[in-house]
């Protein structure tokens, strides 16, 4: 048995997803449909059960399916992401979810993307800024405390979601890009700074297996963690980095519920 990883699969509509500014030359979904294919079968090689929810030509930005749900033990929270396109895409990742695990949702005008959640044991950070918002927050901390988590709110700053920017290596240790506003607030966790102009050098996937997924247009990334004594593993998701995204926010990670 192993723990199960959710990923969505990538439309033609991909093209037209929400980015930071235009994609130049456009998006290409047919390139990113065989980089998602190497994402997964990374996740698979990891110790993960790779389940996939079928694409929505509707909502573009599906594959990053983080967003949609948040995972804690045995029960997942369904987000309201910030981005109101968005906001269709967690019917189909709630079905998928309810199979598994007990389900929650986020209510009234809160927003909470997944991609701003980041858990270490028992605390969960929560980046509070460009698509979370403190209501949210409020309702992640509801949520977690019945379940033996604490909350700690973190300040974004200028990166879309906390995890553009931070990611975790263990139980104990995060990868932290030099753009993160206030450092201050991961005291007593081992932190690694990660240095460059983009935050998304700090975003890695720890596998169920203990080795760090990192993009492989990162080199500098893996050989900082591998100098640590982490083994490492890579895969291309250009063309999702492209489009804002990174290596955590094409998954659902729920690792403690294990396939049957």
């Amino acid at each position: 048995m192993r723990p199960i990883a959710l990923i969505r699969e990538v439309g033609e509509s991909f093209a037209h997803c929400v980015t930071s500014k235009p994609a130049v030359p456009p998006l290409d979904p047919r390139l990113a449909r065989r980089q998602h294919g190497g994402y997964a079968a990374a996740l698979a090689a990891g110790g993960f059960e790779v389940r996939r929810v079928p694409a929505d030509e509707s909502h573009p930005d599906g594959c990053f399916i983080e967003d949609a749900a948040i995972a804690c033990g045995e029960s997942a929270l369904l987000t309201r992401p910030g981005h109101p396109s968005r906001r269709g895409e967690v019917s189909a990742v709630a079905a998928a979810l309810g199979d598994l695990v007990e389900v929650d949702r986020v209510q009234g005008e809160a927003t909470l993307d997944g991609g701003d959640v980041l858990q270490m044991g028992t605390v969960v950070f929560v980046g509070v800024g460009r698509r979370t918002n403190a209501a949210g927050a409020d309702q992640l901390e509801r949520f977690c405390s019945p379940r033996g988590r604490s909350v700690i709110r973190v300040p974004v700053g200028d990166s879309l979601h906390l995890k553009s920017a931070v990611s975790a290596l263990d139980a104990e240790t995060l990868l932290v890009h030099r753009s993160v506003p206030d450092p201050g607030v991961f005291s007593g966790v081992r932190m690694v700074l990660v240095g460059g102009d983009e935050p998304e050098a700090a975003n890695v996937v720890r596998q169920a297996d203990g080795v760090i997924l990192v993009a492989s247009h990162h080199e500098p990334t893996a050989e900082l963690v591998a100098g640590l004594g982490y083994s490492v593993d890579s895969c291309d998701i250009g063309e999702f980095a492209r489009a804002d995204g990174g290596l955590t926010c094409l998954s659902i990670r729920l690792r403690d519920v294990l396939s049957r």
